[in-house]
């Protein structure tokens, strides 16, 4: 059962996104469900024809609830995916002695079933229940479902909503940070390109967050939300590893804020915010262990959109956090960690697109404090009106490339002291893969 220190709307929460689950399951990303939905190929919502960057009219279609429709009945709002890949990159020798011997794999990465689409006339979805090839387990994924109205206020006209969902920046609306930053997709092996952070990443699927936002004039965004941790059992029952949940420890009532400024000049788009968030982090087995965060966010992003045929876009952003945790002597560790991601890419013909992503975190205990770069070209030759059995056929197929400019690695002594070294040679963490990502 959920503890009693969660509150009746984290119940409902948490029921609602159950049953969602059980609807979409038998006994990162462009959902074809919506395309059909609407009568739009995803084009119309995505930069390259396929996810999760979103064009003016993306971002409207999310925080409308995800119920814009073509008025045409007989939709179901369910939809697939596959994520397959090859991946080549070094890892640490199995004999111990420090040495990396390269690896290659082929696997079928993720499978997903989605409920997303329009449920009421004022309710909508975007649930996810993925199979992870590489920990061959199945989860509720991603899971964000939302209310949306219009209403008028001071004569101006505003679009309200709320948005229940399991992960921080999942409801975001610019698609730019954390859940959805670039890369877009990635592999279960290779390397970390950068620590992660308690509000936008350690809390993923381990939370339930009730989110109520508004858009005055189509131009200003601003949310808030409280986020509230789930029992183990609960989450074990969603598909998620039982000892992960319960080593997380409890978070209650963390809030959460999002202010952003967005403008749609037809030809071009762009848009600034800031978000943050802070909370408390209980041990489940010591009231007094109490691990404290506070995040803090900027970004931006600018797309040029023309007539689609060349497609532009850069997106920023800087994240920081301050962390305070008590440890066993007593002691109290204080650590700031600070992650800029610099991204552009161009398309053409919404087909062939290229994407350099520049990454950078430093972390005051060192522990993956790396920086980078991200390289990919990507075919997308379905997903566009013209396509073949469009909007059902939707496929990308990517060559991606990261490469390591400084990577601290973990290393363990025999007291069980961990410390994080720099490597001498960072290259040796570099990672090639080959993907092809469908949809339908």
């Amino acid at each position: 059962m959920i503890p009693t220190y969660h509150r009746w709307h984290v119940r409902l929460a948490m029921a609602a996104a159950t049953v969602l689950a059980a609807l979409a399951a038998p006994s990162a990303q462009a959902v074809p469900s919506y395309a059909r939905q609407t009568g739009q190929d995803c084009v119309a919502c995505h930069i390259g024809a396929f996810g999760p960057q979103l064009t003016p009219y993306g971002i409207k279609f999310k925080l409308g609830g995800y119920i814009d429709s073509d008025g045409k009945a007989g939709k179901v709002p369910l939809s697939a995916m596959l994520v397959a890949d090859y991946t080549r990159f070094n890892e640490d020798n199995s004999n111990g002695d420090g040495t990396q011997v390269t690896s290659s794999k082929v696997a079928l990465t993720e499978a997903s079933i989605f409920l997303a689409g329009k449920l009421t006339d004022h309710i909508g979805s975007f649930v996810q229940v993925t199979h992870d090839g590489g920990a061959h387990s199945t989860s509720l994924d991603q899971a964000d479902v939302r209310y949306a109205n219009t209403v008028t206020a001071y004569g101006k006209e505003a679009l309200v909503g709320v948005s229940v969902n399991n992960a921080p920046t999942l409801q975001d609306p610019f698609n730019t940070t954390a859940v959805w930053g670039f890369p877009y997709t990635t592999s279960n092996q290779g390397n970390a390109m950068g620590a992660e952070t308690f509000g936008f990443s350690k809390t993923e699927h381990k939370v339930v967050g009730v989110n109520g936002y508004a858009l005055l004039d189509d131009s200003i965004y601003a949310e808030l939300g409280l986020y509230n941790t789930v029992a183990p059992a609960v989450q074990s029952r969603l598909g998620l590893s039982r000892s992960e949940s319960a080593d997380f420890g409890r978070l209650n009532n963390a809030p959460y804020w999002r202010l952003g400024y967005l403008k749609d000049l037809r030809t071009s788009a762009w848009s600034v915010g800031l978000l943050g968030m802070n909370g408390s982090i209980k041990d489940r087995h010591s009231d007094n262990l109490v691990t404290r965060f506070k995040d803090l966010g900027v970004d931006a992003t600018y797309q040029f959109l023309g007539t689609r045929q060349h497609v532009l876009t850069v997106n920023g952003s800087i994240l920081r956090e301050t962390t305070t945790s008590p440890l066993e002597d007593g002691s109290v560790d204080r650590n700031t960690q600070k992650d800029y991601r610099l991204t552009a890419s161009y398309h053409f013909m919404n087909t062939y697109g290229a994407t350099i992503g520049s990454f950078r975190s430093t972390n005051a205990n060192q522990e993956a404090s790396n920086r980078g770069f991200t390289y990919q070209a990507d075919w997308t030759p379905w997903g566009k009106e013209s396509s073949w059995y469009a909007p059902w056929a939707n496929l990308q197929v990517g060559l991606q490339y990261v490469a390591y400019k400084r990577y601290t690695d973990a290393v363990t002594d025999d007291t069980g002291a961990t410390t994080f070294p720099v490597l001498s040679k960072p290259s040796d963490k570099n990672t090639l893969r080959l993907f092809a990502w469908t949809s339908f």
